[in-house]
């Protein structure tokens, strides 16, 4: 028979299988690249659209899986018969869409790079041991952005779309799950303070960046999340006075001590910080990502596909090399390249994918 422990940890395996599938996916495309097309936005453009829908299919993924955990957690805190409505795809962040989060590793891989100017290799075969290091780095910046984007977005959909399904079958208050076991270092600190909180219906519950929290519904009396919690909070407790030498160690004092405050992310709303993280009051305001959101997002990224397929033809219809212009608040230089052509089919298939989502006549 299941058990809470049992279906937690089920959740656990599948969210790393989907995780670990999709971000080996887009790291293959990018390390496909050259080091001279990292520098090219006509082929970093192109591989990020590709990368988009491949997002967007991960999303759903995560999606299901939270709806079919819900489900079945509902189901052991003696919530039968109901069936909620829940929307197979959000986008999980405001003020931006999926393909500029796609195009973010290659711009980590530039913002390393711009320290050490003189060295811009065209291709592998142009590095050194020496030089071979440096690039490496600038690489695993752009993979550690790319699993980054991939494991927030993807713990953010799957938590909401679990507490889409909480609210719609009726459970009024839900509480965070820590998950110790899923990081090298343990849960953070941030997260074991928080361990304690219950969350209503109008509670979004705040993540972090990497946050492998999840939740789960309190009916009556009945708390899954609440023993689950206690037994690892007991444990991370014991090990924290270990640490500091036994008895009520500087670690474990350290973790009573830490004090939490809960502000709103422009893209990825609440999210828990340390209480003297200082609040960017530019920083545009987030609204709860929803299906007008979503469509929102989606006419966004027609329209960039739309301008950057015209772009593309421009430049591989000239004699000249490169085509530099603005758009969306930025500056592109498309420069001809061998994967040029092939960057362009893949923002062919953006545009054909989000005209077909938004339902417009080819």
């Amino acid at each position: 028979m299941a058990t809470f422990q049992t279906v937690s940890e089920a959740l656990d395996a599948q969210r790393n299988a989907l995780v670990n599938e999709y971000v080996s996916r887009a790291w293959r495309m990018w390390r496909s690249l050259t080091p001279a097309d990292f520098w090219n936005d006509a082929v970093t453009q192109g591989v990020s659209a590709y990368i988009t829908q491949q997002q967007i299919a991960f999303v759903k993924q995560m999606r299901r899986l939270g709806i079919s955990y819900a489900n079945t957690m509902l189901g052991m805190v003696g919530v039968t018969g109901r069936t909620a409505q829940v929307p197979e795809y959000v986008v999980v962040r405001d003020n931006t869409d999926p393909w500029k989060v796609s195009a973010r590793p290659a711009d980590a891989y530039r913002s390393f790079a711009v320290k050490t100017p003189d060295i811009r290799p065209h291709g592998w075969d142009d590095l050194n041991d020496a030089v071979y290091e440096t690039v490496q780095s600038w690489l695993d910046a752009a993979e550690r952005q790319l699993s980054d984007n991939a494991l927030t977005d993807g713990v953010a959909a799957q938590n909401r779309a679990s507490e889409e399904y909480f609210k719609a079958s009726g459970i009024k208050r839900f509480r965070r799950v820590i998950h110790p076991e899923l990081s090298k270092t343990g849960t953070c600190g941030l997260c074991v303070v928080a361990a304690t909180n219950v969350f209503s219906r109008s509670d979004l519950m705040p993540l972090h960046n990497r946050c492998k929290c999840t939740v789960a519904p309190i009916r009556d009396n009945i708390d899954p999340g609440l023993k689950l919690n206690s037994d690892d909070l007991q444990k991370i407790y014991d090990a924290a006075s270990m640490a500091g030498g036994g008895g009520s160690g500087t670690a474990a004092r350290n973790l009573t001590q830490l004090r939490v405050s809960v502000r709103n992310d422009s893209e990825l709303g609440p999210i828990l910080t340390r209480s003297d993280w200082k609040q960017n009051d530019e920083a545009p305001k987030w609204r709860m990502p929803d299906t007008i959101m979503t469509q929102q997002q989606m006419r966004r990224m027609y329209e960039r596909a739309t301008v950057f397929n015209a772009k593309y033809a421009e430049l591989l219809n000239s004699s000249d090399n490169s085509l530099s212009f603005h758009y969306d608040g930025r500056s592109y230089t498309f420069r001809k390249g061998a994967h040029v052509k092939q960057a362009w089919d893949y923002v062919r298939s953006m545009l054909s994918y989000s005209r077909g989502w938004l339902g417009l006549a080819a």
